[in-house]
């Protein structure tokens, strides 16, 4: 018996290994054929992470969970994850498995899953993966249905998410996240199935109008499910967005190659309130603490057969009567709010759809507001009506709106009415448009803790037609800066409804402008730099607006730019500068040129510089760019003028990106002073000669060229300290230097040393100048200079041979030369 017991005892051990083992022998048999499998459906790049299989997790049934599944697209997709899936997890009854009738898996559980669904602007989608059959595949009738079953009760779905981007709708949906429960008897041909699932953190825009923000769906249904046709009828259920809750009848089928619908929906709050919750916290804040009255009306229905190129009808009705708005601690209402809109489409063509708001109406404070507009054909060719009428006084509906650190005044008053096909406006037959009315403002003032300068409207007047918006007048305040407007807007229409270019021509004035103001208050407090740091200015790409500039005075930082003159044209994400002429810095200059956003992340400028009679000191104290590329203007004084051509890409601070800077021009000068200036101090340390800290430059024509934000300076002639010098020489875009000084000096000048072996020398009389190279290195922050001789030791050795031939001393002669060898 003890023998027996050994035996079973080792018999069973040796089971549950089998049970611990075979997963893992079969593991990569079982993933390649799981990758083979896919390869063959999918023209995409998939791969996976692992493949467990487990006995003991859900013993006796066979744990099964593939990990890390992403699928990464080719071609115009090849760098975009279109989904990746944490894990898809089920248990096998294996039992079942072997009476080879039925598979029983339990609950099939997909978890931690993104999805990442993109549309090009020509239509084509990550998700078409699929591959072409290249063969037709030619089914053999079977005359038995096979009586094998695959036996599930539960699908669940849990911490699902979406982003999808589609450019030629101009759409964006976001869905943080998604949890899905699915039960019932899928092995049954008719069966009752529960759905419970909960979708947070769902943002919609379309054609850059949001109209939800970080929204929450919830469904709970019950449906009696016909699984051998593919239909379900909605039974007992409840549809939850935000705080509307609808009720849902009606049935869904799954055709061949179509849906077919037919579902219904019904508000069951009838309370204004539960609107409200549709209304993004960013527009309105504290919805809680409301107090509103009125009755809502909400349903929508879809039927009928959804295919590629067909849609079924759908439509919606919202009616809102006798609605009002209390905040608990303002003592105005926002009252009597009546909405009768509606939404109907008749099945087919989307060019069918007609949307109309026949009312829409509130008062704010005694304020009166009306609107209504309508739309039909919305695709081929929006005939559209509609208009907007009322008195706005900011002062009285701050007692009715919560305005937290905001504030405002003035008043508005618009009259606009507006009827006509979008087609007439493109072919710019204006007189089948009718648009006319205008829009008034008076005394308007509007200042944030973001905004604290504030603007102020003393006046405007805006006129319509269907051509053009004409800005009859525009008297404004920006701070401390003030700002007139007049011209025209045109296109106004197409751009509002199809995102066409808005075009416009105006004249700006100003008598003075501050940009200092436009500046964060972090940015301002920085004392120990020079210059305050700007950010990127993104030039729209939809706007062709030309200015005609005239401004008196503009401050920037501690320049100030006087006389503003020129055109000024934004078109397609570049603003184009056409003799725009100022006087600033004690000079005058000319700019033609552009500055470019096509690429925001690399913004870029092309300039042409026309600059007469520039101080130097002023220029190095306000402009960044000339610390950076001739850092010893620092200790210039004099006038420099320039004819310069550059161009670079720009950081995030606006300044310019050095190994991008390219150009050419030219310095001209009638005379600078240089003092205390590092490389001339080490220049007069040299030379034992302190007369060179301080030095004078007359008149001098300096050309160079920037490659990569190298600087070449091609020789110049000129006159150091009096001294006739020609200068070349390079500064490399890292800061280091490279440049020559060939000067002629007199011996006096060379420092007592030099001196005292030059007296040493016969003939040295006969030598008033000598020839000295200057040599400049180091970097900017750091130059070195050396100076080279040996131009001033040949003519000193010539000159003492020349002496000593004429005297006809020989032995002299030898002398000398020794002597040379000594000095030098």
């Amino acid at each position: 018996m003890k023998k027996f017991f050994k035996i079973f005892g080792g018999i069973i051990l040796v089971l549950v290994l089998l049970l611990a083992l075979l997963p893992y022998l079969f593991k990569d048999q079982i993933m390649d054929r799981v990758k083979v499998e896919m390869d063959k459906a999918v023209d995409a790049k998939i791969e996976i992470a692992d493949v467990s299989l487990s006995m003991f997790k859900n013993f006796p049934k066979l744990f099964v969970e593939i990990q890390g599944i992403s699928v990464v697209g080719k071609g115009d997709f090849s760098n975009d994850t279109l989904a990746y899936v944490g894990s898809l997890y089920t248990a096998v009854d294996l039992g079942s498995a072997i009476s080879g009738e039925q598979l029983n898996v339990g609950a099939i559980v997909l978890a931690k899953t993104k999805v990442n669904a993109l549309v090009l602007e020509s239509g084509k989608a990550n998700w078409d993966i699929s591959k072409a059959e290249t063969e037709e595949v030619v089914e053999e009738e079977s005359t038995e249905a096979s009586d094998f079953k695959i036996i599930f009760e539960e699908v669940r779905v849990e911490d699902f998410a979406l982003e999808y981007h589609d450019a030629t709708l101009k759409a964006n949906l976001v869905l943080a996240d998604l949890d899905l429960n699915l039960n019932g008897d899928f092995s049954a041909k008719e069966t009752n199935l529960n759905v419970n699932s909960t979708a947070t953190g769902i943002t919609f825009d379309f054609e850059g109008i949001k109209y939800l923000k970080n929204a929450s769906l919830g469904l709970e249904a019950a449906l009696a499910a016909d699984l051998e046709n593919m239909i379900f009828n909605f039974k007992e259920n409840k549809l939850t967005l935000n705080d509307l809750e609808f009720g849902m009848m009606g049935s869904f089928a799954m055709l061949e190659d179509a849906y077919n619908m037919d579902i219904k929906l019904d508000a069951k709050k009838t309370d204004f309130k539960s609107l409200l919750s549709m209304v993004p916290e960013a527009f309105m804040k504290d919805v809680k603490g409301l107090e509103t009255s009125g009755s809502l009306v909400l349903n929508a229905f879809i039927k009928g057969e959804y295919r590629e190129d067909h849609m079924p009808a759908f439509g919606a009705k919202l009616k809102v009567a006798d609605a009002n708005i209390k905040y608990p601690d303002l003592p105005e209402t926002i009252n009597n709010i009546k909405i009768d809109a509606e939404v109907n489409h008749p099945g087919g063509d989307l060019d069918a759809l007609v949307t109309d708001v026949n009312a829409f109406h509130l008062e704010v404070a005694n304020n009166p507001i009306d609107a209504e507009i309508h739309i039909k054909t919305p695709i081929s060719d929006p005939e559209i009506s509609g208009l907007c009428k009322g008195v706005i006084d900011f002062a009285k509906i701050r007692h009715a709106i919560p305005m937290d650190s905001i504030k405002i005044a003035g008043i508005v008053t618009s009259d606009i009415s507006f009827k006509g096909r979008l087609s007439a406006i493109e072919k710019e037959e204006y007189e089948k448009f009718m648009a006319k009315g205008d829009l008034k403002l008076k005394n308007f003032e509007f200042t944030t803790p973001d905004f604290p300068q504030g603007i102020r409207i003393v006046s405007s007047v805006l006129s319509f037609t269907p051509q053009f918006i004409r800005l009859n007048s525009f008297d404004s305040r920006i701070g401390k800066s003030d700002v007139q407007l007049k011209g025209r807007l045109e296109n106004y229409i197409p751009y509002a409804l199809k995102g066409k270019t808005l075009k416009g021509n105006f004249n700006m004035n100003s008598r003075s402008f501050d940009l200092n103001e436009f500046m964060t208050e972090e940015e301002t407090a920085v004392e120990t730099t020079d210059t305050i740091p700007m950010s990127v200015v993104p030039v729209p790409a939809d706007l062709d607006i030309k200015f005609v500039a005239n401004m008196q005075k503009i401050k920037f930082d501690k320049m100030l730019i006087e006389d503003v003159k020129g055109l000024i044209v934004v078109k397609n994400s570049v603003a184009k500068l056409t003799n725009l002429s100022m006087n600033m810095l004690k000079g005058q200059m000319t700019m033609n040129g552009s500055y470019s956003t096509k690429d925001v992340k690399k913004p870029n400028f092309d300039f042409g510089l026309d600059v007469k009679e520039f101080d130097i000191k002023s220029t190095y104290e306000s402009l960044s760019m000339v610390k950076k590329m001739i850092p010893m203007a620092l200790n210039c004084e004099g006038k420099v003028s320039s004819d310069l051509k550059i161009k670079s890409q720009l950081n995030e601070e606006m300044a310019p990106v050095m190994n991008t800077l390219n150009g050419k021009g030219a310095f001209h000068s009638r005379g600078i002073i240089i003092k205390d200036s590092k490389a001339f101090v080490a220049l007069a340390k040299a030379l034992k000669n302190d007369s060179y800290k301080r030095i004078s430059v007359s008149k001098f024509d300096m050309n160079f060229v920037i490659t990569n934000g190298n600087i070449i300076v091609k020789p110049f002639n000129t006159k150091i300290a009096g001294h006739q010098a020609t200068i070349y020489g390079t500064q490399s875009v890292d800061g280091k230097l490279d440049f020559t000084m060939d000067m002629k000096l007199p011996k006096e000048e060379l420092g007592s040393d030099v001196t005292k072996f030059l007296d040493k020398i016969p003939g040295n009389k006969s030598i008033q100048k000598l020839d000295v190279s200057v040599k400049i290195t180091g970097t900017t922050n750091d130059p070195k200079v050396n100076l080279d001789l040996s131009k001033a030791i040949k003519q000193a050795k010539d000159a003492a041979l020349k002496e000593l031939k004429k005297k006809g001393k020989k032995d002299l002669e030898k002398k000398a030369r020794d002597l040379f060898k000594k000095l030098f």
